[in-house]
């Protein structure tokens, strides 16, 4: 018997970032390289979002841009380490499930 993906029931336009956000909060990637992976995905969505989506989404675009791997550059800039990411992160995936799960 074939199962579907457990995303198989989310907006198909979301179902990427739901994804990429699963693996980053069930720690099987890192902060670098969810960044590597959501920013271009991010920049380069032309979809149109309704507007609560795209709320959910550019914040975590705004959490990224403050996300900075390196401890003592953190300090200087006041950046988000990984920890306060991947919190972050749940937040915007159970706001997703809640509007396109």
């Amino acid at each position: 018997m074939v199962t579907e993906p457990w995303w198989s029931s989310w907006v198909a336009a979301v179902a990427p970032y739901a994804v990429l956000l699963r693996l980053f909060i069930d720690g099987r990637v890192n902060a670098e390289e969810f960044e590597v992976v959501f920013l271009p995905l991010y920049k380069n969505d032309a979809t149109s979002w309704p507007p609560e989506i795209f709320d959910v989404l550019d914040g975590l675009f705004a959490a990224v841009d403050d996300f900075c791997a390196d401890a003592v550059l953190r300090a200087e800039v006041s950046g988000m380490d990984e920890a306060e990411l991947r919190r972050r992160a749940e937040i915007a995936y159970q706001r997703l499930a809640e509007l396109a799960g």
